[in-house]
């Protein structure tokens, strides 16, 4: 496109700081584009987190300064927008900071990616000699009455939906203007009008004084360098309020998320007297007019919404109920991924999820290391990626909605649960796990559950699904692909690709390298989670963090166990964690570290060590190739441990030998020499369950009584 076949809006930035350009949408082209790099003091969301773009935008005849809305940055970043661009703007918002306009540009349609710049423009100024605005050329706008102008005071919103009634202020007149909130100037005769009486508000919380009908902006045109805002949003969610201690002394807090009708998101916070005055206010699913607080950069570890920033309230702020429910602003936002997509995703990735439970487990008990008791319990999604995985309830939701869906199980029903704010973890495989934010929907009623359950009971039901948390393979009927003897490993190169494979091993501890077999690690909260990164020894008594850069007056003791296991087929090294280590040794990390240096009792050390060794687990092993050095190394780490129940494990290695074609119902019999179990229909090959030697004929009877049970062609 040449430039004689672009038409810039002529007089649309006297239009735009004038704050009369409703229903415009004027074509602009950008003749400077530069980045604001601000730092994020959380160092949450990327490194780039805070990057913000200050554009110039002209009309031909006058240019006027402009920020992109951080959500639009990629168009910058792939050079989409660059300067030169003809734009046009289709949602904005201008502002007046240090008593300059500034427009903020939250969605535009780049026209042109590039082009020589179109007429001479110069510098838009605040007011001519005189007092006159400069001349422009401008569509003629809709007549209507000055009540029903749209506002024009800095924090409005422009868009193609008109904004709500608001008071009228006419820059760059000629005629001074009265102070905000002061009576109007006399008339030509003299005649004072009534003056009208500051709105009345029912008692529903903290309100300023003779507050003017509210200028609502989108959430997402909210940034920091706007005066005064009011946004309109519902409550999402409201978290306890919670007392905290920190160099500072002691605090509460308590923080709410809102949403509006554009689907913009947004977190507040308040502290102390502030959470105190607003805590009782502030009701889950009301909509409220929210003004008066700070945007601050998003606290990444703690706030999960996508938005870069977050409002912290104060005494000024207010919190009005809007008592007419608005049906455009929705109860809730979910931005659902596929079970094939956590996968792929980092461990902690917080993300929305939807799908089928297909069972339910009862609830259980954890002793947490602070000796308190937690209660979780884990459920089994499956949606239409015919990927299915663990998902555990934390806390109340056990007992809440992790109870509904037991009895929904129990009754033979497979409901459908949408999860706000899941978090993925790599433990087990990849799981998902609830969080103190999360939210649980069961059976909602949008389109995508209807999708899910009709998927469901049409060919969900009856299609196989993968497993992506390797959960009790030994003791499920679970795709029998993933079961590998430990010379697969090598033979297939087995954690070499791109990603980490993930595999199960019937094997026997066969020794423990006992030097090093904890670490000291810092109990440090880093975000909902403790840091657990090594740390080192002060000096003085204390222990310093290196990645918190903080000392510490107690470290934990966490287990980093080194084994050689050995099946029928060779022997490797793995390493287990954590909670992999406590289930195998029975201990936890300290409470072993004190029995052999503490209280120094080796006989009890030495035979705690030995009723380990030998034992025959089912290991669930992640296989991934690591650099060591200059050197490429595989190595096997646990993510979960069992004792092997060989009836249910059998259960797959027949699955395995019908996949295989070995057999369907017919007479199967064991190769010469190898022991054997009858079972209804056939004899069966004991050494299929691959353990290690000595297995002979007690196996095959597993598989015969199995077969006999089940009565059924395998």
């Amino acid at each position: 496109m040449n430039i004689m076949a672009v038409n810039l809006t002529s007089g649309a930035i006297s239009i735009l700081t004038a704050g009369e350009s409703k229903d415009l949408k004027p074509v602009l082209q950008v003749t400077d584009i530069r980045l604001i790099r601000t730092q994020n003091p959380t160092g949450g969301g990327g490194e780039n987190n805070g990057d913000r773009y200050r554009v110039q935008l002209s009309d031909g005849s006058f240019h006027q300064q402009g920020m992109l809305a951080t959500q639009r940055n990629e168009l910058v970043t792939s050079q989409q927008l660059q300067k030169g661009s003809v734009v046009q703007l289709t949602e904005f918002v201008c502002n007046t900071i240090r008593e300059r306009p500034i427009i903020i540009i939250i969605n535009l349609n780049v026209i042109m990616e590039k082009c020589d710049t179109i007429g001479d423009p110069k510098p838009f100024p605040l007011k001519l000699p005189g007092g006159d605005t400069p001349s422009m050329t401008r569509p003629s706008p809709p007549t209507q009455s000055p009540s029903n102008q749209p506002p024009t005071v800095n924090g409005t919103r422009f868009s193609n939906q008109a904004p709500p009634p608001g008071p009228v202020i006419r820059p760059h007149s000629n005629t001074s203007l009265p102070s905000y909130g002061a009576p109007p100037p006399p008339a030509a005769n003299n005649r004072m009008p009534p003056v009208q009486p500051p709105p009345m508000y029912a008692n529903r919380g903290p309100m300023a004084k003779n507050e003017a009908p509210p200028r609502i902006i989108p959430i997402a045109a909210l940034n920091p360098y706007q005066g005064r805002w009011t946004i309109k949003a519902r409550v999402t969610s409201k978290g306890e309020l919670r007392r905290y201690n920190n160099a500072k002394g002691d605090g509460k807090v308590f923080s709410f998320d809102l949403l509006d009708s554009d689907g913009g998101e947004i977190r507040a916070t308040c502290f102390n007297t502030v959470a105190d005055t607003f805590y009782n206010q502030i009701e889950v699913g009301k909509v409220y007019y929210l003004s008066k607080g700070t945007l601050k950069p998003a606290q990444k570890a703690f706030n999960h919404l996508k938005n870069d920033f977050e409002i912290t309230l104060d005494h000024t702020s207010t919190a009005q109920q809007c008592f007419d429910d608005d049906t455009s602003i929705p109860h809730q936002q979910f931005h659902f991924r596929l079970i094939s997509e956590v996968e792929e995703m980092e461990n902690n990735t917080v993300l929305d999820i939807i799908g089928v439970v297909t069972n339910v487990n009862p609830i259980s008990s954890i002793t947490r290391k602070n000796g308190m008791e937690a209660q979780k319990r884990t459920i089994f999604l499956k949606d239409m990626s015919t990927r299915s995985i663990e998902l555990t309830l934390w806390g109340d939701f056990c007992n809440k909605e992790g109870q509904t869906l037991q009895e929904m199980s129990d009754s033979g029903e497979f409901p459908i649960l949408a999860v706000k704010s899941a978090r993925a973890c790599d433990f087990n495989g990849k799981t998902l796990t609830s969080i103190v934010s999360s939210q649980l929907s069961i059976n909602p009623d949008f389109p995508e559950a209807k999708k899910l359950k009709t998927w469901f009971e049409s060919v969900g039901k009856n299609t196989p699904s993968v497993s992506m948390s390797l959960n009790s393979l030994s003791n499920s009927t679970t795709h029998p692909d993933s079961f590998k003897t430990i010379s697969q490993i090598k033979d297939e190169k087995l954690g070499t690709s791109e990603k980490p494979d993930y595999i199960t091993i019937n094997a026997t501890i066969w020794h423990m390298k006992l030097e090093n077999f904890y670490y000291t690690a810092c109990p440090l909260m880093a975000g909902e989670r403790k840091c657990s990164k090594k740390v080192v020894d002060n000096g003085d008594g204390k222990w310093k963090c290196l990645k918190c850069d903080k000392v510490v007056d107690e470290c934990e003791y966490r287990y980093i166990l080194q084994l050689e296991i050995q099946d029928h087929t060779g022997s490797t090294w793995v390493t287990a964690f954590q909670e992999i280590g406590e289930e195998i040794m029975g201990y936890s990390a300290k409470d072993l570290h004190d029995m052999r240096y503490e209280e120094q009792d080796n006989d009890k050390f030495t035979e705690t060590v030995r009723g380990v060794l030998h034992n025959e687990y089912c290991f669930k092993l992640k296989v991934k190739e690591e650099s060591w050095g200059d050197e490429q190394r595989v190595k096997s780490s646990v993510v979960k441990v069992e004792k092997i129940r060989f009836s249910s494990s059998t259960k797959v290695r027949l699955l395995e030998i019908e996949k295989n074609g070995l057999g369907s119902g017919a007479d199967r019999t064991a190769p010469s020499g190898i022991g054997q179990g009858q079972g209804q229909g056939g004899v069966f090959p004991a050494n299929q369950v691959g353990h290690c030697g000595g297995v002979g004929g007690g196996i095959g009877v597993a598989y015969g009584d199995l077969y006999c049970d089940t009565g059924s062609n395998v």
